[in-house]
């Protein structure tokens, strides 16, 4: 038992000498650094989590890191997420940026409420030559070809994108999260519009319907004020027909 004792206070005097010599390295490699009070993550926070809950259950805590590390969109009071709700899971040793937590209505919505009435949600992939080079933003406009046996046809003008890959449009009062590089390069090649269903249901024909090959659709991305008419079926008998500078008569 004397042996156990020993060995246990032993432990816990090596743990403490451990933890005192962790501390002092912090402070030497701090020591010419211009500390700055910032709000971490200490246990997992799950998705939809109350910002009460947290705060209340000891979930964050305060921390000092140098100024250089400090996230510009770091939240200087955290009661601020009180009668909030956390829009992703956070990870422990996470530093507490604004919006991570967000209104409940916010967080709550789902992508089908951003869908405007009397329209549906249809999703197509291109690559980056038939997706603009990946340069179509949630909230742009698109028009949509589509290739046929008799020609290149405009099959749809100034259609709404309303996300690209899992990015949504922003919508009035939605608080932006941090945008991680990963997650907002995957996915380019998939783009989200809204159209009314029978546009949707031409959408999809021209997209894996059986018109050639190599059906599919090109989209060109067009200014906020395109006006443009109707545009005639391009084919091999007027490929090389109109003027030779692309805004000429």
């Amino acid at each position: 038992m004397i042996i156990v004792i020993g060995a246990v206070v032993g432990a816990a005097l090596a743990a403490v000498a451990t933890w005192s010599y962790l501390q002092g390295a912090d402070r030497r490699a701090y020591a010419d650094a211009s500390l700055v009070k910032v709000f971490r993550v200490t246990k997992p926070v799950n998705k939809a989590a109350t910002g009460a809950d947290v705060l209340d259950h000891a979930f964050i805590s305060s921390d000092l890191i140098p100024q250089k590390f400090r996230p510009p969109t770091a939240l200087t009071d955290v009661n601020v997420i009180r009668g909030k709700v956390a829009l992703t899971a956070l990870p422990v040793g996470q530093i507490v940026v604004d919006g991570q937590f967000v209104d409940p209505k916010v967080a709550s919505s789902s992508f089908a409420q951003r869908i405007p009435a009397g329209q549906v949600a249809i999703s197509v992939e291109v690559d980056r030559v038939r997706g603009v080079a990946e340069l179509i933003e949630p909230g742009d406009k698109v028009n949509i070809f589509t290739l046929s046996p008799d020609g290149e046809h405009m099959l749809l003008q100034n259609v709404d994108v309303i996300a690209v890959g899992k990015t949504a449009a922003p919508q009035p009062g939605d608080q932006t999260p941090p945008k991680d590089a990963a997650a907002v390069s995957a996915g380019r090649g998939l783009i989200t519009f809204a159209v009314p269903v029978t546009a949707a249901a031409r959408i999809a024909y021209a997209t894996t319907g059986p018109i050639t090959k190599d059906s599919g659709v090109y989209l060109t991305l067009v200014p906020p004020d395109n006006q443009a008419g109707p545009i005639p079926v391009i084919n091999p008998g007027n490929l090389y027909q109109g003027p030779l500078t692309p805004n000429g008569p």
